[in-house]
């Protein structure tokens, strides 16, 4: 892996097969992208061998040098014909026929670099960067660099079109860590909570004592896996493209960031083969991480139709909040590795319905008449406004929520776990 560039308009590009160049970008044409590398050469890369992120910063380079879009989903539509705006260029499609992945692994070690500003240090990988009120060891440099990098890698490799929506800061997403509880409390930070998101920039905050870190990051095992942890939930989350932030529920907000941190993390690697065991053994308590176990040998499961919609924010007790995202898991987990094999048909389903909605939001609405226009219009935002329901009608293949439960229940079952829901519990208390 090269190292970053320290031109603000370089950024580290990333071909299919996950290596990377850092590049200045020269020009684009229908087919390709001309890179400009650090020793001046230049080489023209085809689309087809860019990374999804590559693909979506070129469109974003493509509209700020003139062709103005709107943003997806923004109502301010007008006839065809009317004005000069052309149809909005083609965004590269995800890549939703590939397998789910098992395992997210770096191929060389992280390369760091460190740079002096002012009062802070920043240390940065391939795309991010930490910015510290204190000098960190490398140990503590390794856990949340490699954490953030692996996790990004696996989110990208998923086939459920997930990409950051936020942009970085000089080429870098931005996790920024103070190392005493009194600095913290100076920022804003919560007395308790030992890590932040910003949620207009995408950015982490963490307080390295409240972790339990010294000021230079040193600490055990646990703390450091914990810390990783952090990482792992926050990059995920960031992953989410704002159509799903926007049109999907905490099951599955809050569900998928904690069930990709149910993976193994151990030298530059996430191991997710035995993802299924894992995530059971953290609810039961079970996992090593020397949490309260959430739930004993039965796990009581709401009705689908409530989980759906239950908002973490809104469940005021805080075992019951740690129970529904629990559940929440477990239903991820069913979704992403155990229904029909595996392949998580239904997930993608209802994922690509959400993405390729917002992809092809028209900019105008071909129509004789504005009496046409507005009917047009109407039944369009209705369909926007539906898509949520519609997207999670999909994912669960539009079954009943009573055979989705069954079914639900039965794969967990066969991996030595006993959920009950509702109406399940009646029947087995009935025989």
């Amino acid at each position: 892996m090269l190292g970053a560039l320290s031109q603000v308009t370089a950024r580290t590009w990333t071909d299919v097969k996950g290596r990377k160049i850092d590049a200045e970008f020269v020009s684009q044409d229908a087919n390709a992208v001309t890179l400009k590398r650090k020793n001046g050469n230049e080489v023209k890369v085809p689309f087809s061998n860019l990374s999804r992120g590559d693909l979506a910063h070129l469109v974003e380079l493509d509209t700020a040098s003139g062709k103005k879009e709107r943003p997806a989903g923004d109502e301010k539509m007008e006839k065809e014909g009317e004005g000069d705006e052309k149809a909005p260029a083609p965004v590269a499609d995800a890549d939703w026929d590939k397998a789910v992945p098992k395992e997210a692994v770096l191929m060389a070690p992280i390369e760091v670099q460190e740079v002096k500003k002012d009062k802070l240090t920043h240390y940065s990988s391939a795309n991010f960067r930490i910015v510290a009120d204190s000098r960190l060891k490398s140990k503590a440099l390794q856990t949340i660099l490699e954490a953030c990098e692996l996790t990004r890698n696996y989110c990208e490799a998923l086939p459920f079109g997930l990409e950051s929506r936020f942009e970085p800061i000089d080429g870098k997403y931005e996790i920024h860590t103070i190392a005493k509880k009194e600095d913290w409390a100076k920022t804003g930070g919560p007395e308790e909570a030992g890590a932040t998101f910003n949620p207009a920039t995408g950015q982490l905050n963490l307080c390295l004592e409240i972790l339990g870190l010294s000021e230079s990051g040193r600490g055990s095992d646990d703390r450091m896996r914990s810390v990783a942890g952090h990482t792992i939930r926050h990059v995920t989350s960031c992953m989410r493209p704002e159509v799903y932030e926007r049109n999907f529920m905490d099951w599955f907000k809050e569900g998928l960031p904690n069930l990709i941190n149910c993976a193994v993390y151990d030298k530059s690697r996430l191991d997710f083969t035995k993802i299924v065991d894992e995530t059971k053994d953290l609810l039961l308590g079970k996992g090593g991480s020397g949490q309260k176990p959430l739930f004993k040998k039965v796990i009581e499961m709401p009705q689908m139709s409530d989980l759906l919609i239950t908002k973490a924010g809104g469940v005021a007790d805080e075992e019951d909040r740690r129970k529904f995202l629990g559940q929440s898991v477990l239903v991820m987990a069913y979704l992403v590795y155990m229904e029909d094999g595996g392949k998580a048909t239904g997930l993608r389903s209802g994922l690509r319905y959400a993405y390729d909605f917002q992809k092809n939001f028209p900019k105008t609405i071909p129509a004789a008449s504005q009496e046409e226009f507005e009917e047009k219009k109407a039944a369009l935002m209705k369909q926007r406004d539906e898509l949520g329901e519609k997207a999670t009608a999909m994912i669960f293949k539009e079954r009943p929520w009573a055979e989705v439960e069954a079914d639900i229940t039965r794969f967990w079952k066969e991996q030595g776990l006993k959920l009950v829901f509702p109406g399940a519990k009646e029947e087995e208390d009935e025989e």
